[in-house]
């Protein structure tokens, strides 16, 4: 039997028992332990991916094995924010969490299907915003950073969004404002009053960005990697002309890199994410 070393965090909102279930239902034998040594078809799991977990995950890569790295969901049904859905009321069945093979927040990879899985969200996907050629500097741009930490390839300098706000002020003659990543809590003040307005959103990987496009507002992102990288414009000399791409393929494809706790706990995220076809 192919072992299943768990290491997701012990607090009631991650929710690691449902992961050692899901596992053990895939066919797994599970372990909460770190593994002595790494074989070819063993699987290690994690809550993100930094620090001495970084390093566990490029030695059991190194031997062969499949690192799954989970985190918080990138949208919940009826346009939701999985994290501040759990706290701090805790997890349930329908829950979103991020899986994928290898990184999240799209530095990872996982199978992709057809489209009811966004579907079944039932978020729509507002037209983008109007344009007001006759008050074209009243309209903000809002820069949402994120946290330091993450993939040493992929994380955000501490002085990335005072350093970006500085650029965007010689770019635009438009109001930057910057909005502090509201950290485990939910913010007091919601992301859809700093989104109400806004001409263009700029982040590095934020999860604003996701509730950004889905209102309609276009999104430069600074980040090599993101969920919905291909939605986004990337360089800051965009911010008067940002892109406005076809979203809905990307939001779909984002429906794939979530399961919610009832699919992974029956094993069905793990199967799906672990089969050929990823």
């Amino acid at each position: 039997m192919e072992r299943a070393f768990c290491l997701i965090r012990s607090q009631p909102w991650y929710r690691r028992e449902a992961f050692e279930l899901g596992l053990k239902r895939a066919g797994f034998e599970v372990h909460g332990h770190r593994a002595a040594s790494f074989a070819a078809g063993d699987v290690l799991v994690i809550w993100n991916r930094y620090g001495e977990m970084h390093d566990l995950a490029r030695a059991a890569e190194r031997a062969g094995a499949r690192v799954i790295v989970a985190e918080n969901g990138y949208l919940g049904c009826g346009g939701g924010v999985p994290k501040f859905q759990v706290h701090p009321r805790g997890p349930e069945a329908g829950h979103y969490y991020a899986v994928a093979l290898g990184g999240h927040n799209g530095s990872g990879t996982w199978p992709e299907g057809g489209p009811e899985r966004f579907e079944r969200l039932g978020v729509e996907l507002k037209p983008w915003r109007e344009v007001n050629h006759e008050s074209r500097i009243t309209n903000h741009v809002l820069v949402c950073p994120s946290r330091s930490f993450g993939r040493p390839d992929l994380i955000m300098r501490h002085t990335w969004a005072e350093e970006t706000a500085r650029r965007l002020r010689e770019l635009t003659r438009r109001e930057v404002r910057i909005r502090a990543h509201p950290g485990n809590d939910a913010p007091k003040r919601p992301l859809a009053a700093d989104l109400a307005g806004a001409w263009v959103v700029v982040i590095w990987a934020s999860s604003a960005g996701v509730h950004a496009l889905a209102a309609g507002i276009p999104v430069i992102c600074a980040a090599p990697r993101w969920i919905l990288k291909g939605a986004a414009g990337g360089r800051l000399e965009e911010v008067e002309n940002p892109p406005l791409p076809e979203r809905l393929p990307h939001f779909q494809r984002l429906a794939w890199a979530q399961w919610t706790l009832s699919e992974i706990e029956s094993g069905e995220a793990f199967r799906k994410l672990l089969s050929a076809e990823c």
